[in-house]
């Protein structure tokens, strides 16, 4: 069966775009599907660049850092080819100290990060007199996920290369390789992409049992914005979002339900409250909830699959797909090109840390 295109994408987040821009620049022809799903965590989520702050293991630490630094130039390259400019935080961001926390957050940080005591934090954020202290990692953010999303699809669509179809993914053969579609038949690739998200798994034909999981996230975003930095406190975590503020994250296990709740408001409201007493009593402009692709071991799964080559997986990115994504685009898209990409080694789906709770 003759190929429709070098390069099969299943998925039309910030992963499957990603890779389809970074493919078509290597003149690999690309096609993306895509059926948009409420919650897909691309457009849900906050945006955090935080590779200092989240616990990432020692063998994947050079590239959560290297993923955050890949940034700036994405996003000029970006704007180049659309013209739209996506807003980078790289103020840095602060790890507030809990009472009684202050020695163990100071032990443990890592390269680079400065501690404020409480008259420096308090200089730096006036909201946040009275806290014990911070720790400040001076390279981490945020960027903002809804105009990077915007951003990429204007991006795809300048390129005739790339392909986008919308239909929902009935399943997959990773030998032939191809997909079938519910209303546009079976699409054929020299290669295949799984880059779905909280979906992956759920997905009929793969070799092998996906060990990726939804886990909601609900999220607000209130009518102030009293801090410059984000904010890892409270038990959650605040971003400044022009003159407001987005505060996350619960962590639930509610399958695909991607529905808000009265109990994720009130969580909510208590981290921001925590942080900044103030905003107890802000107005709430937007409260919603997002579906991380959550892999077992918490870290994406990127890279082909050992038994079937022709799979590629873009998948599992949990708390920081907004963080990987691009990188790992540019990793994947050599790897199609010339078969070898070393930097994602620790990221293999057959990675002990996996296997060993898939067993």
């Amino acid at each position: 069966m003759s190929a429709d295109a070098d390069l099969l994408i299943l998925g039309g987040g910030i992963a499957g775009l990603t890779i389809a821009l970074a493919a078509a620049e290597r003149q690999l022809s690309v096609i993306v599907i895509d059926s948009p799903r409420p919650g897909a965590a691309s457009r849900a989520a906050a945006g955090m660049l935080a590779p200092s702050v989240e616990s990432v293991p020692e063998q994947m630490n050079a590239a959560a850092l290297a993923a955050r630094d890949f940034y700036p130039g994405f996003l000029e390259a970006l704007r180049h080819r659309t013209g739209i400019e996506v807003p980078l935080d790289r103020r840095g961001i602060l790890q507030l100290a809990q009472d009684g926390e202050v020695d163990r957050l100071r032990a443990s940080a890592p390269a680079g990060a400065r501690w404020l005591d409480v008259e420096a934090l308090r200089e730096l954020e006036p909201a946040f007199e009275g806290q014990p202290g911070a720790l400040l990692h001076p390279l981490d953010g945020a960027v903002d996920n809804i105009t990077l999303m915007e951003a990429l699809d204007r991006a795809v669509d300048l390129l005739p290369t790339i392909k986008r179809v919308a239909a929902e993914i009935l399943s997959v053969d990773s030998d032939q390789p191809s997909a079938l579609t519910r209303t546009r038949g079976r699409f054929y690739a020299t290669r295949l992409v799984l880059a779905t998200g909280a979906w992956a798994a759920g997905i009929p034909g793969l070799p092998r049992r996906l060990p990726v999981r939804p886990v909601r996230g609900q999220l607000l975003r209130l009518s102030q914005c009293p801090v410059r930095h984000v904010t890892y406190g409270g038990g959650g975590y605040l971003v400044p979002r022009g003159d407001t503020v987005l505060i996350g994250a619960t962590v639930e296990e509610a399958g695909f339900e991607n529905e808000t709740s009265l109990a994720g408001l009130a969580a909510l409201r208590n981290i921001a409250a925590r942080a900044v007493p103030s905003l107890a009593s802000a107005v709430v402009v937007d409260h919603w909830a997002g579906l991380r692709p959550m892999s077992l071991d918490g870290h994406p799964i990127l890279g082909p699959d050992p038994d079937s080559p022709a799979l590629v997986y873009a998948s599992g990115f949990s708390r920081n797909g907004i963080l990987f994504a691009p990188w790992a685009a540019e990793q994947l898209a050599e790897l199609l090109v010339a078969g070898e990409a070393t930097a994602l080694q620790p990221f293999r789906v057959d990675r002990p840390s996996l296997v060993a709770q898939t067993a």
